[in-house]
């Protein structure tokens, strides 16, 4: 589009011509002289050409800049809405959340980056979807596997995710959680922890049952996060595990531990 040459008229200023014209200012000739605007806004309220088509044409560019900025504008009130959320909600002692993954389903897990909380298998909710009440936005999902034929106490920890920052498992209606799009782990198999001596201490405890989830404290977490940062993972996947463990201590209100210190004595 050409604008110079155009006649173009201010409501106040009356008719010009148009002598420049760049992506953010047009220059106008009016009878007492030259006048400066900003492109494309002063024609919102002040300038309209005389060329229809070409008017047509700076409509289309406002109502793209309207629709940007509205786009903006929303993108940084839910910003804004996930902070205050993530500042001002009650954390649950026992809000986090560990996954019985089936050996063919471990791909399907990571492929979609998202778990099933399974049915209730009993009482008057028995069948029906299982809510994950507890977990809020400071809640992981600790995935485990038990490779096919093994025991109980062979259960290893293949993975992590924290949820969604707006994430509130009372309205978890379908049952399907997922995953936060930056802090999520997929640990190579050589460094699988085992999962059952963070719980119990000895194997007559070490029983799963048949719920795809459990819940665990938020002290556990840290521990199991704090011992996956340490592991010897490739550069990329520690420098991942080490922001997944600041971001679950920091949302969870937890003091970050460093290498060699002790797992700190939480007053819940």
């Amino acid at each position: 589009m050409q604008l110079i040459g155009k006649a173009i008229q201010h409501n106040v200023l009356g008719r010009g011509i148009v002598t420049g014209w760049n992506e953010t200012k047009i220059t106008i000739c009016f009878p007492e002289g030259e006048k400066h605007f900003i492109y494309p806004d002063a024609f919102t309220n002040f300038l309209t050409l005389k060329d229809k088509t070409a008017q047509k044409q700076i409509n289309k560019l406002l109502d793209e800049h309207r629709a940007l900025k509205e786009a903006k504008f929303q993108a940084l009130k839910k910003m804004q809405e996930r902070k205050a959320l993530l500042n001002n909600f009650k954390i649950s002692t026992q809000g986090q959340a560990v996954f019985d993954i089936k050996p063919d389903q471990v791909e399907g897990v990571f492929s979609t980056w998202s778990v099933s909380t399974g049915s209730y298998l009993s009482g008057s909710s028995q069948g029906e979807v299982r809510i994950p009440e507890r977990m809020k936005p400071h809640s992981m999902c600790l995935l485990t596997t038990r490779p096919a034929g093994q025991p109980e106490m062979e259960r290893h920890i293949i993975g992590a995710f924290m949820v969604e920052e707006d994430f509130l498992g009372d309205y978890c209606h379908n049952g399907i959680i997922r995953a936060h799009p930056e802090h999520r782990l997929q640990l190579p198999p050589e460094h699988q922890n085992l999962f059952w001596p963070y719980v119990a201490p000895t194997s007559e405890r070490r029983i799963w049952g048949r719920v795809a989830l459990k819940y665990m404290s938020n002290k556990l977490g840290e521990e199991i996060l704090f011992d996956i940062k340490e592991l010897p993972l490739c550069d990329e996947l520690k420098e991942c595990a080490d922001l997944f463990y600041r971001y679950y201590c920091k949302l969870n209100r937890i003091p970050q531990r460093y290498e060699g210190e002790d797992p700190v004595t939480y007053h819940y």
